[in-house]
């Protein structure tokens, strides 16, 4: 089949079949409803679900129309399970049960079981068309992955990994899009993976953007603000090309460079209200895709009510900001020649040696595989994603101290890292509603008098994953949080009568990592070398964030020991530094280089380069790196090796075409 008979095929959900079964994925239906599209389980099952993320309030139906390929009698499983497993062994909340032309088959789905798998719907005779349908019942967050059907009474495997042609098959996916090669394959849509592509293009190499998000961006356009600084920078022309990649105004650049210029310790950022944005950035977001923020907005305005609470206003101007930069980013990118492609996971890598050929992700919308050859790849996933399957060095956790002396780690080395962040809003409201008892939902994380955390809203230090791989198991993590928000929630609510006019009309369901995977290159760059400002002839972008490590607050680990949900964070003062070019390639894979906060330095090291607009300084220098690979036929190690003047002159000069 060829890619639109491929395309035409997904948009009817029609699918040919063998042995009388057929599939339908649940993020192709043709309305979604209040169910939203997640790819956080994709390591476990290789598919993006729906979520009903209704904060307590059962979601509206996603529905779809399906074409049965065999009339007949039909039984019907559900790729599902209970989320809240890992913590409570009763039935959980995310039920849900599913409608054939309105006929709701009678098993709830979602409550049992303690890993994604298989669960039976019911029986159902369908003729050659039908209209499918997810119902919520509750609203607290259950998921569907898929939904299969067959003749015989017999569920398909457990083991998604092995599924995943069948269920290709299935869907009627047949091949896989080969797209044409580029000088520079660039994975990963954040800031980083943003000015990379950017970069190298304006130097005239062909590039390719790759990102699982539908907003490019990364964490910068889910919410945190554009943290680091780079008018301290000892290349002064590294960070304009980051400044349009955050949706800064041009004819402010160089103020915005300025921002925070008084502060001592020479840390700050560009938060999304700053003057620094232009006015365009503000307004209102057309663009139809998803967004929490957007949609929590459409949903109060269709119901009456105003918006006038100043931190309500405040939050939306903050997401259009976000949401409109991201669709600049696109366009700025896009302008360049920057062939870029969303929705999309890698999750394959091909090798020839030492070399990567090329990677293979799965469209998260609608299943179809993409394959992209290159000569140059830059893993700028922030997981370290590529390098992880290219099976480059890498470390997770927190190094000895016998490892380079640094004087905050651990005697012993372990898998503590910083964690991830559910932003949420509650408001006053016209018609504030009432939300479930700390006792109503026993599987969420339970305060009471003696503990309980104050507040309408989210902050940076709601945290967790402290103790678990964030980027094997994003949506455990999310989760935890998920348990955290609607359990604190549910004792302010219910028994502190200042939050009794509130609502919480707002919890992000994508969470906003801080670590996982570090890549390992031919420098470590460790706490020890930037307290004692060692200098690296390589020396390259600019860090003037603090060693920004981030710990479980005592009195919550006391409480909840492995699952801490609240954070406190170390801020030591770090006189700028200039971070060496060698942290931002693979020592083992000889043409990756890595961008973002896999790169290659130390846990504590990481405190101080991980914020996003210093990470946009290190995507320029990759973009340079990349460039001169390109003039000589050479490899990211030579550029050190045997051509570092050459980068020290891109980076005095900037980048073509920038302001």
């Amino acid at each position: 089949m060829n890619r639109s008979g491929a395309l035409i095929a997904l948009t009817l959900l029609a699918v040919s079949c063998t042995g009388g079964s057929f599939l339908i994925e649940t993020e192709s239906f043709d309305d979604k409803g209040g169910w939203l599209a997640d790819h956080q389980a994709f390591e476990k099952i290789h598919s993006s679900y729906l979520l009903a993320h209704g904060k307590g309030t059962p979601v509206e139906d996603a529905t779809t129309a399906i074409s049965v390929p065999s009339p007949g009698k039909y039984h019907v499983y559900a790729s599902t399970f209970n989320w809240t497993a890992p913590w409570y062994e009763e039935e959980g909340p995310g039920a849900f049960q599913i409608a054939v032309d309105g006929d709701v088959l009678p098993e709830i789905l979602g409550t049992k079981g303690d890993k994604w798998g298989w669960q039976y719907a019911g029986c159902v005779d369908l003729d050659e068309a039908a209209t499918l349908s997810l119902k919520d019942l509750t609203g607290f967050d259950g998921r569907v992955d898929a939904i299969y059907f067959t003749k015989k009474r017999k569920a398909p495997s457990d083991d998604y990994l092995s599924l995943d042609r069948k269920r290709q098959k299935w869907t009627g996916i047949t091949g896989t899009h080969k797209e044409p090669g580029a000088d520079l394959v660039v994975v990963g849509g954040g800031i980083a993976g943003c000015s990379t592509a950017l970069t190298a293009a304006r130097y005239g190499l062909n590039v390719i953007l790759i990102d699982n998000q539908p907003w490019l961006g990364g964490n910068a356009q889910l919410f945190p603000s554009i943290g680091g600084l780079g008018f301290k920078n000892l290349y002064p022309k590294l960070g304009r090309l980051t400044c349009e990649m955050v949706g800064l105004d041009p004819s402010q650049k160089d103020e915005a460079l300025k921002i925070h210029g008084t502060d001592p310790t020479g840390t700050g950022g560009l938060h999304n209200d700053d003057e620094a944005f232009s006015d365009e950035l503000r307004r209102p977001v057309t663009d139809e895709r998803s967004s929490d923020i957007l949609d929590t907005e459409k949903k109060v305005r269709a119901s009456g009510e105003e918006i006038t609470d100043s931190g309500e206003l405040k939050a939306l101007r903050e997401e259009y900001i976000r949401k409109n930069s991201s669709i600049r980013r696109e366009r700025i990118l896009k302008e360049a020649g920057v062939r870029v492609y969303q929705n999309i996971q890698i999750y394959k890598v091909q090798k020839k040696g030492s070399k990567i050929s090329g990677v293979t992700g799965k469209n998260l919308n609608t299943g179809e595989e993409y394959s992209f050859s290159g000569t140059l790849f830059a893993d700028c996933t922030g997981d370290g994603v590529v390098g992880y399957l290219a099976g480059a060095d890498f470390a997770i956790g927190r190094e000895s101290k016998d490892f380079a002396g640094e004087p905050s780690a651990p005697g012993v080395p372990d898998k503590k890292t910083q964690g991830s962040t559910l932003w949420w809003y509650s408001f006053p409201r016209n018609d504030p509603g009432s939300f479930p008892k700390p006792d109503e939902i026993p599987w969420a994380i339970q305060v009471d008098s003696a503990y309980h955390i104050k507040g309408t809203a989210g902050d940076w230090w709601w945290e967790t994953g402290l103790e678990i791989d964030n980027a094997l198991e994003p949506e455990l993590v999310r989760d935890n949080l998920l348990r955290a928000i609607y359990g604190n929630w549910a004792y302010l609510k219910n028994y502190d009568p200042d939050y009794a006019p509130y609502r919480l009309d707002y919890v992000q369901h994508i969470g906003m990592k801080r670590e996982s995977r570090r890549l390992l290159g031919d420098v470590i760059l460790t706490e020890t070398d930037i307290l004692s400002k060692k200098e690296y002839e390589d020396a390259s972008f600019t860090s003037t964030w603090t060693i920004d490590v981030h710990t479980a607050r005592p009195d919550n680990a006391a409480r909840y020991p492995g699952w801490e949900w609240i954070t406190t964070c170390s801020k030591d003062k770090v006189d700028r530094y200039h971070v060496p070019y060698r942290c931002l390639y693979s020592r083992s894979i000889d043409n990756l280089f890595i961008g973002g906060r896999c790169m290659s330095v130390s846990h504590l090291a990481l405190g101080t380069v991980r914020v996003q607009f210093t990470l946009g300084m290190a995507g320029e220098v990759t973009g340079m790196a990349a460039k001169i690979c390109k003039d000589h036929g050479s490899l990211p190690r030579s550029v050190y090796l045997n051509y570092l003047d050459e980068l020290k002159d891109c980076m005095t000069t900037g980048i073509p075409g920038t302001k």
